[in-house]
């Protein structure tokens, strides 16, 4: 909490004049070249404007701008006009000349008898710290002051950056914070100073990523395009566990630049990362199509069409891999994916022969066998018993061994290979709850809850162990409801308790009440006859279950709940009166109420 909360008190304690308390800093040297603009004369005068508003309300010991004539006399010698529009490269010949630290550049338009300016005041030494500045004006003129004023405000943030930077150099990022804090009160929308104090957030030991991610905001507010507040952003939301948040900034992150290739490589690894691999699609195609060159990109479009199930563009993809990287002709994973991929891309001729130059060219690759058995399913009879005696530990191959005994119709043979399959890999994804289907289909019920409670002891997913005895429950009291023994519910009810004790749904209890209704209603026709004080009991107990849990699951099914409690309120005197006439040595005449 105290990482936390660092912004929001750096924030409070910054007086509005500390900065004036400050050492000074070397001269900053400013330069203003001609604005873009289809009328140059209006976009020249803009600049005029600016670069003099400028220069006039700092100190020459604070910031030195470069003067119009000094910027002119450089672009006649360099074979310029005097107020011709500079690329990005000769504004960085022009930095470089008058080694200036900051410069201001733009764009001027004209639209509706109105002037519209939209310029950056920007970091030489990284182009990213960049403050956008927006005016209007019924003239130039105005559109250039009201500009002006804005850059004037917008550079008093300057001195708490460069703080910042160097605190921040020094490995202190949380005076670093406080610093770039100052920034921020000195100019609210300030973006360069709040750049710096995300770079210090995430050098903490442990980053306040809610708190980056309100800082970020606040910048992508002012500047949406800015790639640092972005990836900031995205980053932040991923490590929140928000990644369909952080998602489309990954996007517009892209967006920023577009032919950056180890942009699109960070961007696509976190789409896909955090399961947005159809978004990361577009990005990579066109990314490993801008440069064929690069192996790395063109793994990862693989990749990502395998994780977004594109199999068709995945193999694609894939072979294009294996024909230009030696690297990847090694890699006998990259073959076992690339054959399930033409499988199911439904070419499983394809599939077999990929898995086929993949056996020959891995022999001591388990996995690879494994998946060309299974490739070869209408011939594995033979080939079969070679996997096994090859890899006698392998639990996949006592898996397949098992699938096909059970499809045979051989029940024993299938419990036999998956139980070998669990000594070999105690964790097979459903291997118990499969073992324990085999232990109901052999009729070992009682094998059969054993392997339920170690699919949870060996860390089977409780929503599906649960899921799995409630649909065993279900299928044994729909036999019971058909047989009528009190045996049969009672075996129902050893499963539906497991699926309520594990996940309470109202089916379960329902299916549970029900159940528990039944046997208590059998022990109380039986009990009579022999005086039984235990049926008596049998039937008591049962009763309350059935009470409570009909009540818990009647939501599923109203009416029968309703008609079902009913009978529940109807047979209580009489099970009383069993416990006081049979266990009590009282007896009481009883007359049973008809069934529900």
């Amino acid at each position: 909490m105290l990482r936390r909360g660092l912004l929001l008190l750096a924030l409070a304690v910054v007086p509005a004049g500390a900065q004036q308390q400050q050492p000074r800093f070397t001269t900053q040297v400013l330069l203003v070249p001609a604005f873009a603009g289809s009328e140059r004369g209006v976009a020249g005068r803009a600049s005029d404007i600016v670069r003099s508003r400028v220069a006039g309300a700092f100190p020459r010991a604070e910031l030195r701008v470069v003067s119009g004539g000094d910027l002119s006399d450089w672009l006649v010698k360099s074979g310029f006009d005097e107020n011709s529009v500079l690329s990005e490269g000769e504004l960085k010949e022009a930095a470089r000349k008058f080694r200036a630290d900051e410069r201001i550049t733009g764009t001027v338009s004209s639209a509706a008898g109105r002037v519209h300016l939209e310029l950056e005041l920007a970091m030489i030494r990284d182009l990213r710290l960049s403050q956008p500045v927006t005016s209007d004006g019924a003239t130039v003129s105005d559109a250039a002051e009201a500009a002006a004023r804005d850059l004037i405000a917008a550079r008093r943030q300057i001195p708490g950056l460069r703080r910042c930077e160097n605190l921040a150099r020094d490995a202190k990022p949380a005076d670093a914070i406080a610093a770039a804090a100052q920034g921020v009160v000195a100019y609210a929308k300030a973006v360069p100073a709040r750049l710096c104090m995300l770079g210090a957030m995430l050098k903490l030991d442990s980053p306040p990523f809610d708190s980056v991610a309100a800082v970020a905001q606040a910048v992508l507010a002012v500047a949406p395009a800015n790639p640092v507040a972005l990836e900031d952003l995205a980053q932040a939301l991923d490590a929140l566990g928000k990644g369909a948040e952080a998602a489309p900034f990954w996007v517009r992150l892209h967006q920023t630049d577009t032919t950056n290739e180890a942009l699109i490589d960070r961007a696509v690894n976190a789409l896909a990362r955090e399961g947005n691999a159809k978004l990361a699609l577009p990005i990579i195609d066109r990314g490993t199509d801008q440069h064929p060159d690069n192996l790395q990109l063109l793994k990862l479009r693989w990749l990502v069409h395998l994780a977004a199930e594109d199999w068709k563009a995945a193999t694609v993809a894939a072979e294009r891999l294996l024909e230009r990287d030696p690297a990847s002709r090694v890699d006998a994973d990259l073959y076992a994916r690339l054959a399930m991929a033409y499988r199911s891309d439904s070419q499983p001729a394809r599939a077999l022969g990929v898995a086929a130059t993949a056996v020959a060219r891995f022999p001591k690759s388990a996995p690879l066998f494994v998946l060309y058995l299974q490739l070869l399913r209408a011939e594995s009879d033979a080939a079969l018993p070679r996997g096994i005696a090859a890899f006698p530990d392998n639990a996949e191959l006592h898996v397949l061994a098992a699938q096909m005994a059970r499809t045979a119709g051989n029940v024993g043979t299938a419990l036999t290979e998956t139980k070998r399959a669990l000594a070999a890999n105690p964790k097979l994804p459903h291997g118990f709850l499969q073992l324990a289907q085999l232990e109901l289909d052999a009729g070992q019920p009682d094998s059969a809850l054993a392997a339920i409670d170690a699919a949870l002891h060996h860390g089977e997913d409780s929503t599906t162990v649960a899921q799995f005895a409630l649909a065993r429950g279900n299928a044994m009291y729909k036999a019971a409801a058909a047989s009528q023994k009190r045996d049969d519910y009672q075996r129902a009810i050893r499963f539906l308790s497991i699926a309520v004790h594990i996940a309470p749904t109202p089916e379960a209890r329902f299916l549970l009440g029900a159940s528990a209704l039944s046997v208590s209603q059998s022990a109380a026709s039986e009990a009579p006859a022999t005086k039984s004080c235990s049926l008596s009991k049998l039937a008591d107990s049962s009763l309350t279950d059935a009470e409570v849990n009909l009540i818990s699951g009647g939501s599923v099914a109203p009416d029968a709940a309703k008609q079902y409690l009913d009978y529940v309120a109807k047979l209580r005197p009489y099970v009383s009166d069993q416990l006081k006439s049979f266990c009590n040595a009282a007896p009481t005449p009883t007359s049973r109420p008809n069934s529900p």
